[in-house]
């Protein structure tokens, strides 16, 4: 006894499978929900032959049929093959794509078979769309491979194991045993090869309009180009993250030895300079941090020394970091606002944030003589165009 079935594939994913999961549980769903394979009560849901044409089963026989391990072996395939395709195109075109698929090969069945009458036959099951979507996958990804796991088993002897098979390998070794059974009069492997007429030209449509990136690993481009190689794109990468992490570890050299001179030059007094230092070292993934005390210090050297610009600016940042307990800095910073660097609007903007109750009735005095003056210099302002 020997079975295998395929799980999985090395591929690129670059979309979850949702519409093949959804396919497969709608398939599971419509078996139970009509007891299992062909009856008197489900024979509506199947393509008919010879008795006119029902769009309706067009649909519905991609969803029913003859028992439960057609309906395993289908959705097996399903998944492997669905995971290349909705992979590459997402789920609404895939779902397009399969629907496309199984009921264009259903409506072109049914035509066919028009003149057959009271053959009373009638046909069923995802095959047709599954082997739309292999073809798909083989235009796309032949290259590719697809792990199957099997189970061997003879007498007391059990193997079980996993095995890899190029995707153009598998639908090439499906189509040719469908082309056997076709000359053997099986009209199974007629149907099967049907979906593959529906879904081959369907690859290239979408592959030569651009709306699939098959990233040169398509048919096509493998004939043409062969078979491209990892290789030399890995040292690239390889390369380029060696590099990345060194002048990484260069910004962090120089980001410690500035952070002493700042931390030095702050010590001295000399703010200015400790700005100068740490502006300096921004370009370095976005220089250094600094603790509270540091930035409070900062702040009010610069406000001393005058340095307007960049007194405000580390206030700001201060204020950000650490907004409790800052309603002095507030005020401060409302008042270079307005009074040194002629932006009465954002001066108003920071004493909004004050709660009037926390001052004190000096602080409270300034707050106001700085939000009047802010507003005299607005009004003073001629009007926007």
């Amino acid at each position: 006894m020997f079975f295998f079935f395929p799980y999985a594939t090395d591929a690129p994913i670059y979309h979850r499978p949702i519409a093949t999961i959804g396919l497969i549980v709608a398939n599971i769903l419509v078996f139970l929900a009509i007891g299992g394979g062909p009856t008197e009560q489900n024979a509506h849901l199947w393509l008919v032959w010879g008795n006119g044409l029902h769009p309706f089963q067009w649909l519905s026989s991609n969803f029913v049929h003859g028992d439960v391990f057609h309906l395993a072996g289908n959705m097996v395939f399903l998944w492997v093959f669905g995971l290349v395709v909705e992979g590459k195109i997402g789920w609404w075109r895939f779902l397009a794509c399969y629907l496309g698929v199984g009921v264009g090969q259903s409506m072109v069945e049914q035509i066919l078979t028009l003149p057959l009458h009271g053959v009373n036959l009638r046909s069923g099951g995802a095959s047709s769309a599954i082997f739309g979507i292999m073809a798909m996958a083989a235009i796309w990804a032949p290259a590719n491979e697809i792990t199957c796991g099997y189970f061997a088993g003879l007498g007391w002897m059990i193997r079980t194991g996993t095995f890899d098979v190029t995707i153009g390998l598998w639908a090439a070794g499906y189509v040719g045993l469908n082309l056997m059974q076709l000359l053997w009069g099986s009209l199974t492997g007629l149907l099967h090869l049907m979906g593959v007429a529906f879904g081959a030209p369907l690859a290239i449509l979408l592959l030569k309009a651009g709306a699939v990136d098959c990233e040169g690993w398509d048919a096509f481009t493998l004939q043409r180009n062969g078979r491209p190689s990892y290789s030399g794109e890995l040292e690239k990468r390889r390369e380029i993250v060696q590099e990345v992490a060194r002048q990484r570890e260069r910004d962090e050299k120089v980001r410690a030895g500035e952070r002493e001179d700042f931390r030095r030059l702050l010590a001295a007094g000399d703010a200015t300079g400790a700005q100068g230092v740490r502006q300096s070292t921004v370009g370095y993934d976005g220089g250094f941090p600094l603790e509270r005390d540091e930035l409070f210090r900062l702040a009010e050297g610069l406000d001393a020394a005058k340095a307007w610009a960049d007194a405000a600016a580390v206030m700001e940042e201060a204020i950000g970091q650490y907004p409790f307990g800052t309603d002095a800095m507030r005020i401060r910073l409302a008042t270079i606002l307005a009074g040194r660097l002629d932006r009465p609007q954002e001066a108003l903007d920071v004493l909004d944030g004050i709660d009037p109750e926390m001052l004190s009735a000096e602080e409270g005095a300034l707050a106001a003589r700085v939000s009047r003056k802010a507003r005299e210099m607005i009004a003073k302002r001629p009007p926007a165009r």
